[in-house]
């Protein structure tokens, strides 16, 4: 009976470190495949100018490097182009002007200036302000999905599935 429960517990122990020895070789798998999607790709352009003689007068040396998206199923889009668009849309779909309406300065108006001359007029305007502040960005952060979506699907899908 003895040999029967050392044998079982051997075979438990042993059991055991397999386990253990699949789980590191898991994780160094996973290393492994997170170091190569971290790796950027990079590029070396050396530049030399020789003199008539065989000397060496210039050197010039460009060190270029970069990544692509994890999967590398990368889109090509013009960001120049969609910043441009944004912005018209933008200013037609958020109906808030940031000067006009979020201006830490008094009106010109003598009624609106009483707290001016207190010690923490623009901390008070900050506090005030802030949750508008807030719900401002909200309201851009939307707008920028939401034209996204419209005009760019591919761009908000690929983003998604990362």
């Amino acid at each position: 009976m003895k040999k029967i429960i050392n044998l079982l517990l051997v075979l438990a122990i042993i059991g055991c470190s397999s386990q253990k020895k699949e789980e590191r070789q898991a994780d160094n798998n996973q290393q492994k495949k997170d170091k190569t999607i971290v790796t950027p790709k990079e590029k070396w352009d050396v530049h030399k100018e020789y003199d008539k003689f065989g000397n060496l007068i210039k050197y010039d040396s460009i060190y270029s490097w970069s990544y692509s998206n994890v999967k590398g199923d990368s889109l090509q889009v013009n960001l120049d182009s969609i910043m441009n668009s944004f912005q018209g849309y933008f200013d037609k779909n958020v109906p808030f002007k940031w000067n006009e309406d979020f201006s830490f300065f008094p009106k010109k108006d003598s009624l609106f200036m009483s707290n001016f001359f207190k010690d923490d007029y623009f901390f008070r305007k900050w506090q005030t302000q802030h949750s508008e502040l807030e719900k401002m960005i909200k309201r851009m952060d939307a707008e920028r999905n939401a034209f996204l979506k419209k005009f760019y699907p591919g761009l908000m899908e690929s983003r998604d599935k990362n």
